[in-house]
């Protein structure tokens, strides 16, 4: 491995649990006008008739909140990777309308992506009996804890509209920094982590595609962009395929070396109803603890989810398109394709209601 990839990751990205928690400027609570502003341009949206995936980034007209989209953005992107906002008006809504208020805030961040074969662009996080452990099984619609990952997009928004009775924590921790880690106690094993290692599908393979894929935990763009990709329960899942080679005893010193390296840096949030969080995939990983949830299924644990594509996204390793289709920044990426329908939500930014202007707008105040 070359002194490239050996070279201690700076930058805001770089940063402990213990660090996020001394500071505050990594969130924010909307002010009542704010979230006025919000309930307004979701009623409008939803007074337009339009069905859900017709809506587009000018179907919400909210001028006083584009500051607080711009800051999360930055801070998604050129950042710590990570951003909450607090005070969503989640009790003022159904759940459907919340779906419309969550969709229109997406869009002022980036364009939607499919989450699975189901072509589902939004999607409830809530315990509906999915086992974990078991190949097709996806994590968002199980109880339980879940370890440290990556979900396949560019950013991750995740808005709480149910609570647990207790428990259900959100946890993240800088990926960065345990690359560092990683160099610092044990550089033997970095090389390791810079090499491929087999990643499951989960039965949402199309066809022309293998059940699994290659890709390393740790990885740089040509430009020298940093990207991880990390998830331990796909990695299993790859090992039950026979055609997957069996992994090494370094490699599995490795992941355990990242696993616990993630436990011990990372930082636990409690959330909230109204609470929503924002994730940059390619530097930071997410868990959440384990919850005592309510029986009346009404009643359970719940949060929306939505994969964006980013237009300021950066550029990723050249092997990375084996699952996102495009390594380009900016572009629409990721997401999973469905046997049949649209893997991104819209075509392009324009069709997304981006116009030029929002574009150059958007991507000069980021690079500034």
């Amino acid at each position: 491995m070359d002194s490239f990839n050996r070279a201690l990751l700076q930058g805001p990205s770089v940063w402990t649990g213990a660090q996020l928690s001394a500071a505050d400027d990594w969130r924010c609570t909307l002010e009542p006008g704010e979230a006025a502003a919000l309930l307004r341009a979701t009623q409008a949206a939803i007074a337009s008739g339009k069905p859900l995936e017709a809506l587009r980034r000018g179907d919400f007209q909210m001028p006083l909140l584009q500051a607080r989209w711009q800051r999360a953005s930055r801070e998604i992107e050129h950042g710590r990777g990570f951003y909450l906002i607090r005070g969503v008006p989640v009790d003022e809504l159904s759940d459907e309308q919340c779906k419309v208020m969550f969709w229109g805030i997406g869009l002022q961040l980036g364009a939607p992506l499919s989450q699975s074969r189901l072509q589902n662009y939004i999607a409830e996080v809530k315990d509906i009996g999915e086992k974990m452990g078991q190949a097709t099984t996806r994590a968002y619609r199980a109880g339980g804890p879940l370890r440290f990952h990556t979900d396949q997009c560019d950013a991750l928004a995740l808005l709480c509209i149910r609570e647990p009775i207790a428990g259900g924590h959100s946890r993240v921790v800088s990926s960065a920094a345990i690359h560092n880690e990683v160099l610092k106690r044990r550089p033997d094993l970095l090389p390791v982590l810079h090499a491929p290692f087999c990643f499951s599908r989960q039965g949402e393979e199309v066809e022309g595609e293998m059940p699994w894929y290659e890709r390393p935990i740790f990885d740089r763009a040509a430009d020298g962009a940093f990207a991880s990709l990390f998830s331990m329960s796909f990695i299993e899942s790859a090992q039950r395929l026979p055609e997957v080679p069996r992994l090494t005893g370094q490699q599995q010193e490795a992941l355990q070396l990242v696993a616990a390296l993630a436990e011990e840096l990372s930082v636990t949030i409690e959330l909230r109803k109204g609470d929503m969080q924002f994730f940059n995939n390619h530097i930071v990983y997410h868990s959440r603890t384990d919850y005592q949830d309510h029986e009346d299924p009404a009643q359970r644990r719940t949060q929306l989810r939505l994969w964006l594509a980013t237009p300021d996204s950066r550029h990723l390793p050249n092997g990375a398109g084996v699952f996102y289709g495009s390594t380009r920044g900016g572009t629409m990426r990721g997401g999973i394709t469905p046997p049949s329908g649209r893997r991104f939500a819209f075509e392009d930014w324009a069709d997304a209601g981006w116009t030029h202007e929002d574009l150059g707008l958007f991507r000069s105040r980021h690079a500034a």
